[in-house]
């Protein structure tokens, strides 16, 4: 649902989030909640101003019942550099509200119990998303990291793996409180660990698709650079293409040295003749073949 524009990007609200809004004003949390809609609204302007500041692209923001997710164009992802500094910005601005709040709490002229409210959104909105699971900013920092060893669709495979495993673990912390304390408020993290575990998968299935977005478009990088940093690979005349591939650590360029199983070189090919190979033969060609 298209809610409006922020600095000329559009902003949508997910439906779960308009329900979940009422749901608390039906219980009088109305002003509660206007708060917690500006705090996430605060924290994903934070990720667009990081994001512009990179030259990147942003198409929309969403604000989902656990936050929010700014779309952004030009291969964030890929630049675990530039995806760090953006994901980390929303944690970080959440958290400098809550501690310039706090630090001059006796001279805002608020009563104690909302500033008090509004330092534990805050708090609450940095702590959540800076849990290592995708698609919320701790998991995009953890993916980051572990991109520049492993490459990005391997370093998603593992984030997302675990992403799940904590899901679950969440929910059923929520399902065992529930039972034991019969405290329904903790049945939140059921809902939590659902959305972790469905966004998850999501997450994995966009990765394919922004992995060969990258491919496709390292041509064009290339003849805008002019000059790029080359990361050297040996494969044995045996390999796969997808085996190669899931090494690949952005944004370099690549040279895969061939080799037979004696380990003498028998030939060399470059990353665009990998990629135009792909599109061509598929990911399970042998690289010997290619020679």
């Amino acid at each position: 649902m298209h809610l409006g524009s922020l600095l000329g990007i559009p902003v949508l609200v997910d439906p779960l989030f308009l329900v979940m809004l009422f749901g608390l004003s039906l219980f009088g949390f109305l002003p509660q909640t206007l708060v917690l809609f500006w705090v996430v609204l605060l924290h994903e302007l934070a990720h667009v101003l990081v994001a512009k500041y990179n030259d990147l692209f942003i198409e929309e923001i969403e604000l989902l019942p656990f936050g929010g997710v700014a779309r952004i164009d030009g291969m964030l992802q890929l630049n675990p550099p530039i995806e760090i500094r953006v994901a980390i910005a929303g944690p970080l601005v959440n958290l400098i509200l809550a501690g310039v709040t706090t630090f001059f709490f006796d001279d805002i002229p608020v009563s104690e119990q909302w500033l008090l409210f509004f330092i534990q959104a805050n708090f609450g909105m940095a702590i959540f998303n800076l849990l290592p699971t995708l698609p919320l900013d701790g998991g995009r920092v953890l993916r980051s990291i572990l991109t520049s060893k492993m490459g990005f669709k391997q370093a998603t495979e593992r984030v997302v793996f675990f992403s799940k495993f904590l899901a679950i673990i969440i929910a059923l912390l929520g399902v065992a409180i529930t039972y034991i304390y019969g405290n329904f408020n903790s049945l939140i993290f059921l809902v939590m660990g659902f959305f972790i575990f469905t966004a998850s998968h999501k997450e994995k299935r966009e990765a394919t698709y922004l992995f060969m977005r990258y491919l496709t478009r390292k041509k064009q990088q290339l003849r805008l650079a002019r000059v790029m940093d080359v990361r050297q690979l040996v494969a044995t005349d045996e390999s796969s293409l997808g085996e190669i591939l899931r090494k690949f650590v952005p944004p370099n360029y690549h040279i895969v040295w061939i080799v037979d199983l004696e380990g003498t070189i028998i030939g060399k090919i470059g990353e665009i003749d990998l990629i135009n190979a792909l599109f061509d033969k598929g990911l399970t060609t042998k690289i010997g073949d290619l020679i």
